[in-house]
């Protein structure tokens, strides 16, 4: 029997990690979690699970530029597939799927990247 899919979207901040902003902009970010008992890279930045838009952790690999194949447009986080947020899902070796897409044109191929 078929089960129904339910998506229960919740709209969350999600930052860039540090290395990402200017540094005075990550201190003070740093400052402001600090002030409320919290890490900004470990509850601000690149938060984990699936999601549309937001930022790429780069947690097993340092950050690298994705481009576009078509024109070499540096492309934009457009959806994250995360292992840890189904039990019977897994991506890569435990891992996450991102899907990248052109800002300049929708129409160029997106781009992919397993963490």
């Amino acid at each position: 029997m078929a089960r129904p899919c339910v998506l229960d979207p919740a709209e969350v901040v999600d930052l860039p990690a540090g290395d990402e902003i200017p540094e005075e902009l990550f201190e003070r970010g740093e400052a402001w979690a600090r002030a409320r008992g919290t890490e900004y890279h470990r509850t601000l930045a690149c938060r984990p699970g699936w999601k549309v838009g937001g930022w790429p952790s780069w947690h097993l690999t340092n950050r690298m530029r994705v481009d576009c194949g078509v024109c070499g447009a540096g492309m934009r986080l457009f959806l994250t597939v995360d292992s840890g947020g189904d039990p019977g899902l897994t991506v890569g070796r435990f891992g996450e799927l991102r899907v990248f897409v052109c800002p300049a044109d929708g129409a160029h191929p997106v781009g992919l990247n397993i963490q």
